[in-house]
């Protein structure tokens, strides 16, 4: 599962991506004080972020410990002039599947970036929010 994370990651496979998620997922982004929760929501987010927002990914590392996978990244951020570092701190379920998400990206110039251009992209209500 972990593989397959890392190259839809790398080749903006949001549908790969997605796939790895368990339906009950918790994604975790710095810029947002409340998790999203469950594949509909990760997947929106994921997606957005896979059509432009971050693009030319890639994993430079993994490290695996007891039940944790990070995956270290750099990516170029839309809208942002440089590179970016990112960790991806993974958590599988029971059957492998990512049951837990946590996204970390820095310079923090990247991070707002990154931000402006989620909130262009996604601005309507996510798939949890009341419509």
């Amino acid at each position: 599962m972990l593989d397959q994370l890392a190259r839809g990651l790398e080749t903006a496979d949001a549908v790969a991506v997605i796939a790895t998620l368990a339906e009950d997922v918790t994604l975790r982004v710095a810029v947002h004080d409340q998790p999203f929760e469950g594949r509909p929501a990760a997947g929106a987010i994921l997606g957005a972020v896979l059509d432009g927002a971050l693009h030319d990914i890639t994993v430079v590392e993994t490290i695996e410990g007891d039940g944790v996978t990070v995956l270290m990244l750099s990516a170029q951020v839309a809208e942002h002039p440089g590179r970016a570092d990112g960790l991806l701190v993974v958590r599988p379920d029971a059957t492998g599947q990512i049951k837990d998400l946590t996204v970390f990206l820095r310079p923090l110039p990247a991070l707002n970036a990154l931000a402006d251009d989620m909130g262009r992209r996604l601005g309507g209500p996510l798939p949890t929010e009341d419509r």
